[in-house]
């Protein structure tokens, strides 16, 4: 885990175009990274896009932020936004994937949950649809508040609360079902 002032530090060079901090900051994050896009995109090969994407534009990012602000929920807010835009330009695009071939490293297991209840849960959050699952990823999994989701997706305070009760509802009967 880096230390404020390095994190600073390898922002600062990063912004420069400084390739070793970039590369320090994707070892750093990119995990982290991962699991937020990938649960919003549902694809491990979209949540890669979506890290090329973030990390490719990191420099220029970097030099519009705020270096008084922590780092890493920063960045993962980046990732939200990032990761429904290239939900949304997909699903525009009308992509089908191929039937019965799956995506490799299809579940990506939650450090907090055994192997099986993440696997269940995964399956779970996919049967949800993109406004809910997007809603408990970024609340449940990410911490957000629901001021903050709202603002991230340009909803009203309200109705990410009635979109977590919702898929609360749905994901209880449906890991409950069993």
């Amino acid at each position: 885990m880096l230390t404020a002032a390095r994190e600073r530090r390898l922002s600062r060079r990063a912004a420069r175009g400084d390739r070793r901090a970039l590369q320090s900051l994707y070892e750093e994050y990119s995990k982290q990274l991962f699991a937020v896009a990938y649960r919003l995109t549902e694809s491990s090969a979209d949540a890669r896009d979506v890290l090329h994407d973030i990390f490719g534009d990191l420099p220029e990012m970097l030099r519009r932020f705020d270096g008084e602000r922590p780092l890493g929920p920063w960045l993962r807010s980046v990732t939200a936004r990032v990761a429904l835009r290239h939900v949304r330009s997909e699903r525009r695009r009308h992509e089908t994937a191929i039937a019965g071939v799956p995506d490799e490293g299809e579940i990506v297991p939650s450090p907090e949950f055994p192997i099986l209840e993440s696997i269940a849960l995964e399956r779970a959050l996919s049967s949800l649809t993109e406004k809910l699952r997007t809603v408990v990823v970024l609340k449940e999994m990410e911490g957000y508040s629901h001021e903050e989701i709202a603002e991230l997706l340009q909803i009203e305070r309200a109705t990410s609360e009635g979109r977590l009760y919702k898929a609360r509802k749905l994901l209880r009967a449906k890991l409950f079902e069993r």
